[in-house]
């Protein structure tokens, strides 16, 4: 159990975290964390277009860690299982980030590191039109959506996105994703 609150939010302000969530994420808790996190980047004098591209990025990490977390817990009230996370907003030399971290299943691990790393090789302009190519295609088959959270992350991300993962047994690792605006 954490003793000491004050040191955990002494570190927090040392790293510059903005905001932290961590628990089962539902449309709900999505919505509140999104105009809180607004709200205290207004508050804060943040320039409109970081605060729209930082909203974006956390709305798509969100729905990757409601979708695809392994670790679920069911909530009948919330309209079934819930994926459970991490979520840190942040600022560190310059850049504000966005970091989600989530249990995944590693047969999709290999997959998602491939996707990522096809991105960082594409410039803003190939970045657009594989966008544009994608969204013409048929929905990925293990997909819940088009396919094309990391590549509109790495769109408005302004360095490539970043993924490690620590092997948790077997089957399952922990990945995170952290994206730079």
């Amino acid at each position: 159990m954490l003793m000491d609150l004050y040191e955990l939010y002494q570190q927090m302000f040392y790293e510059k975290i903005i905001f932290c969530f961590s628990g089962p994420v539902s449309q709900n808790v999505v919505e509140g964390i999104g105009a809180t996190l607004k709200l205290k980047m207004e508050v804060e004098e943040n320039d409109i277009n970081t605060i729209q591209k930082v909203f974006s990025i956390f709305v798509e990490q969100m729905q990757n860690l409601m979708n695809y977390s392994a670790e679920r817990v069911s909530q009948e009230k919330a309209g079934g299982d819930l994926g459970i996370g991490i979520f840190v907003v942040g600022f560190r030399e310059g850049h504000f980030y966005v970091r989600c971290g989530n249990k995944i299943h590693n047969d999709k691990l290999n997959m998602i590191r491939e996707q990522v790393d096809e991105l960082r090789t594409l410039n803003s302009d190939e970045l657009k039109a594989l966008y544009r190519q994608r969204r013409k295609e048929p929905d990925p088959d293990d997909s819940k959506g088009a396919g094309l959270g990391f590549i509109e992350m790495a769109r408005k991300a302004s360095q490539p996105i970043e993924i490690d993962y620590t092997a948790v047994d077997e089957t399952i690792s922990f990945l995170s994703i952290t994206v730079c605006i």
